[in-house]
């Protein structure tokens, strides 16, 4: 693997370790309810730190580690109480939105990309919100998908029809049929779609959208 292929991997996984870490904390609280596994857990995820760390880790292999601790996690939902649940649930959550994260910031940092590049990550995006809608109606207790994740998609989305010159009727329809009405209303930054696609780009926004 080149010296350039390494940096670009550091680049990518280096923002999940602070997650990461943040992940590995929350098992302290799981202790009185699952007892000895909690260990197993912070040993595995200790272990998806430092493949992290090393920068010639493939994503594959994140993937791959980042599945096993969630399997473990979805055993101790079945045998814990709700208070488990709803510990091992917000921990499942912030594994996968790492997961998401990582995917969306590989797509967009390539030089050169396509219509369905983007509509990967729109599929992701339906994807984790669907995946946390899940977890507050299991949990009960509203677990949506942070505000900041949705406008920063969208954001990075838009950028990225941008440098790849994306037309702005096929980019439109496309993030209509996979994200709806309601997320994009919800995360659009008019400002960002003018400085790119111009005023004709905004109308037709605010009309589809009924923003004022």
């Amino acid at each position: 693997m080149s010296p350039k292929t390494n940096n670009d991997n550091g680049s990518n996984y280096s923002s999940l370790i602070k997650n990461l870490e943040n992940i590995k904390a929350e098992f302290v609280t799981l202790r009185e309810y699952v007892g000895d596994n909690e260990d197993e857990l912070l040993e595995k995820i200790s272990g998806i730190s430092e493949m992290i760390n090393r920068t010639e880790a493939s994503s594959a292999e994140f993937h791959k580690k980042a599945d096993s601790i969630i399997q473990e996690l979805q055993k101790i939902r079945n045998i814990t109480n709700k208070e488990s649940i709803t510990t091992s649930n917000e921990v499942i959550g912030l594994l996968k939105l790492s997961e998401y994260q990582s995917n969306v910031r590989m797509l967009a940092e390539s030089k050169y990309g396509s219509l369905g590049d983007i509509e990967k990550m729109a599929e992701q995006t339906a994807e984790i919100v669907n995946l946390f809608d899940k977890i507050s109606i299991e949990s009960e207790k509203k677990i949506p998908l942070p505000n900041e994740v949705r406008q920063w998609v969208i954001g990075t989305i838009f950028d990225c029809a941008d440098r790849w010159e994306i037309r702005f009727d096929d980019l439109f329809k496309m993030l209509l049929d996979s994200l709806g009405k309601k997320l994009l209303k919800e995360s659009i930054r008019t400002q960002q779609v003018r400085d790119i696609f111009g005023m004709k780009a905004v109308d037709k926004i605010k009309n589809e959208l009924k923003l004022s």
